[in-house]
């Protein structure tokens, strides 16, 4: 990097021929550098073995009977909708203990009869059979629905003691309740219509929380941009002659919507009156909600493409004002646009805050805001280690987890550009590597994904990243989905002895929501202290397990447990051994 700088900066007085032939070399190597690698090199690369230490994925997804594929819709228009999706959840929806799998599917994006080409797409669900594998459920539980899926979120809105879930839509969103099937089964059934729900626009990401602490989940949904498909404009390069896809910003805006769970199994639409209607519409991509001040309310942050981020400060009596620009979360520390995808939040630097991260645009870094309390965000991408290498990746799902039990928040990435025509245009490839930062705990993380398996060395159009323990063997495991490709499951099989403990917070169902969405939980081990939230929404279209996977270290037990629960309780724990998954009720003395 420092040499392709050094030709930048060629003096002037060597002329503009020279100039321009060091512009045109910068220019091939950045190209080069994204380029996906010929044949002969891939032969070539030996192949990986797991590092002792460092974290290590093995692909399993055949192996584990998952046989899900992203259905390829694209057409010689180029609609932005063909190249966005799609996103994949984890939900337990039977109550069992182990993840099952969700798998949001598109179709085509103008939906033929039938009767000519035959059933159209749905999405999948993949039972978990505790062994390793998976089975599809898909029909029997009542999902097996066509339709353009974008995103899901899963979310106990009824506090019946069972996930439901929500998929959104090209068009809308769909609320399933999970209820038992009368054959000793669960089944889900569409109550959209029941619930109230109506969000007729191009629905994306969507999150659950209880943004009134009555005890009910609310509901957050993004919608993207109106895209007119009877009108849709010709975005045809003038300079290559390459028809591709449009850009975000001709297109108009509408705004999100923000459901008032009335308790009853109905909602509310309060987008205006909560004040989120009121700010300049966005076309939003990733959301999710957390109390990031500390003030006992959550709040709500919302990743835009090219427009300004949102952050919904939570005022109380169910009204929100945005503070993104003013908590300096809304634009790149340079006063850029962010194209907005995926996000997550956490504590990064042993802080006890959680800072904001933000996956961007090819040739942008991945934003980190590193939060300094009192609502009041910096830019820290470059100085912690996260810019420089996702400067040649457009990023969209990403997660927080601990990779390797060492205590410390590591970061992955789903990888891939938008625009089909992007090597005839740019030199960049559409299909791109996913990546792995592995985090030291004080802010600072290292790009370790050449070392991570041979996953993270493949080209792949990622969208949606979601991670759980599917095996329960106390390692967090990833879900990736692509664009127009197979999901991959990824099973971590990082060599180390690093302890950990499983912690599972269930509300009371009066106070506090049932997933306890909203809860702060302290743990400390051998004289370190972490702090971990338990949010809604988060990655891109993506929903991943609750269930807090906490690496221990060295330490053999948790020493304490100390919860804020959302509705303002607060309980301890003590020496809670390691190796185990705790349970624990609000309001019980004993997990």
């Amino acid at each position: 990097m420092n040499q392709r700088f050094h030709r930048r900066r060629l003096p002037l007085y060597l002329g503009g021929m020279v100039v321009l032939l060091a512009a045109a070399w910068l220019a091939w190597q950045l190209a080069g550098s994204s380029a996906s690698p010929t044949p002969a090199a891939e032969s070539a690369r030996p192949t990986l073995k797991p590092t002792p230490g460092l974290p290590w994925f093995v692909d399993v997804t055949r192996a584990s009977g998952i046989d899900f594929q992203h259905f390829d819709s694209a057409t010689s228009m180029h609609y932005m909708l063909e190249t966005m999706g799609s996103g994949v959840g984890w939900i337990d929806y039977n109550n069992d203990g182990w993840p099952d799998l969700f798998c949001v599917q598109d179709g085509p994006v103008r939906p033929p009869k039938t009767s000519e080409v035959g059933p159209l797409p749905t999405c999948k669900l993949y039972r978990n059979n505790g062994d390793g594998t998976f089975t599809d459920v898909t029909k029997e539980v009542g999902l097996d629905r066509p339709g353009f899926g974008m995103g899901c979120a899963v979310g106990d809105f009824d506090n019946d003691g069972f996930d439901d879930l929500v998929v959104t839509y090209v068009g809308g969103l769909v609320l399933y309740h999970n209820e038992p099937d009368g054959k000793g089964g669960r089944r889900f059934v569409d109550v959209t219509k029941r619930a109230g729900l109506n969000d007729p626009h191009w629905a994306t990401s969507c999150a659950w929380g209880d943004i009134d602490a009555d005890g009910f989940l609310d509901l957050y949904v993004c919608n993207y941009v109106e895209a007119d498909l009877d009108h849709y404009p010709d975005c045809t390069d003038p300079n290559t002659g390459i028809r591709s896809h449009c850009s975000p910003v001709i297109f108009p805006n509408v705004p999100h919507k923000l459901f008032r769970n009335n308790g009853n199994g109905t909602f509310t639409d309060i987008s205006a009156s909560s004040g989120i209607a009121g700010v300049t519409p966005g076309p939003g991509l990733g959301v999710l909600m957390c109390d990031l001040d500390g003030d006992g309310r959550i709040d709500i942050y919302v990743a835009n493409d090219l427009k300004p981020q949102y952050l919904f400060h939570n005022q109380g009596g169910g009204r929100f004002v945005d503070k993104a620009l003013l908590s300096g979360c809304g634009l790149a520390g340079t006063g850029n646009y962010i194209a907005g995808m995926g996000v997550d939040t956490g504590d990064l630097d042993g802080s006890g805050r959680p800072s904001l991260f933000v996956t961007n645009f090819q040739n942008n870094p991945n934003i980190l805001f590193r939060n300094h309390g009192d609502l009041r965000f910096a830019d820290w991408s470059f100085p912690s280690g996260l810019g420089g290498p996702s400067i040649h990746r457009l990023g969209f799902g990403t997660v927080f987890f601990d990779a390797d039990l060492d205590g410390n928040l590591d970061i992955a990435v789903a990888n891939g550009h938008v625009d089909s025509e992007a090597m005839g245009k740019f030199g960049i490839p559409m299909a791109q590597e996913a990546q792995l930062f592995l985090g030291d705990g004080t802010g600072h993380f290292k790009d370790v994904s050449g070392q991570a398996g041979e996953y993270f060395r493949e080209l792949r159009v990622g969208r949606g990243l979601a991670y759980a323990d599917f095996d329960n063997d106390g390692r967090p495991d990833l879900a990736f989905s692509h664009n127009a490709g197979p999901i991959a499951l990824l099973h971590n099989e990082t060599e180390t002895n690093n302890a950990w403990v499983r912690l599972e917070f269930i509300g009371d169902g009066k106070k506090s929501n049932r997933n306890a969405i909203g809860a702060r939980v302290e743990i400390e081990a051998d004289g370190k202290r972490q702090t971990r939230f338990i949010i809604g929404g988060g990655s891109y279209l993506s929903a991943s397990e609750r269930r807090l996977l906490v690496g221990l270290g060295t330490a053999d037990r948790a020493d304490r447990v100390a919860v804020l629960w959302p509705s303002g309780r607060k309980q301890e724990f003590a020496n809670l051994a390691a190796l185990r998954w705790w349970r624990i009720h609000e309001g019980d003395d004993q997990p």
